[in-house]
């Protein structure tokens, strides 16, 4: 008869407390990525989000121009002026659909990607669809206040979660803190900002269509 084997906890993903009744292990999981650094990839991708939406607007410009037979309308040109809603909601839209792909379907947009640090669930699996677009909507909470919501939520758990990522049971750790099997491949990174990038550029120019059909 063979021997049973112990197995031990995982000295990462518990900690050790010690009570009257002996020591106990209290779980912990994958350490979170702290409040500055994701806000230096949040800024990151926001110049980026930036840059795109700029690009857009010029192409679709010279669009507007090869059309209208070498010149821009005047009226057109009005209607960029005062943009209002068709100009701030596809913005946003496009800032969103951007951070969903790259997280549902990497884990890292190029903010996060610069910093090393990825998004998963809590039990260290891939980030899924409904989580990402929960957690990018959760966005709108957390930075609330200049960011203040967000950054009192991470200081109450040691996965530095903010309310987006409680409620979607999802963490931004470090890639080293993830098991192999569960990041993709730096080559599969530049196809999904590809992607991510012409929507958000589609998006925006959508959004300028509507603008001068309106």
């Amino acid at each position: 008869m063979s021997t049973p084997v112990p197995q031990f906890p995982d000295a990462a993903a518990t900690s050790t407390t010690f009570s009257f009744g002996g020591y106990a292990t209290e779980p912990l999981g994958l350490a979170g990525v702290s409040f500055w650094p994701r806000v230096g990839a949040r800024v990151i991708d926001y110049v980026l989000h930036y840059c795109v939406t700029y690009a857009a607007g010029f192409l679709f410009s010279i669009l507007v121009i090869a059309a209208s037979g070498g010149h821009l309308p005047a009226w057109v040109l009005a209607k960029f002026r005062h943009a209002g809603l068709f100009g701030f909601v596809p913005g946003v839209l496009g800032f969103v659909i951007y951070n969903v792909i790259c997280v549902a379907m990497h884990g890292s947009t190029l903010g996060k990607r610069l910093i090393s640090a990825v998004v998963v669930q809590e039990s260290g699996i891939r980030c899924r669809m409904v989580p990402a677009i929960i957690r990018e909507l959760g966005y709108f909470i957390d930075a609330l206040f200049f960011g203040l919501v967000g950054y009192l939520a991470m200081q109450k758990t040691y996965q530095e979660q903010r309310y987006g990522d409680q409620w979607a049971h999802t963490v931004v750790t470090q890639r080293a803190n993830v098991i192999p099997e569960q990041l993709r491949s730096d080559s599969r990174f530049v196809l999904i900002l590809m992607l991510a990038i012409m929507t958000d550029a589609a998006v925006g120019m959508i959004g300028l269509l509507m603008l001068i059909r309106t």
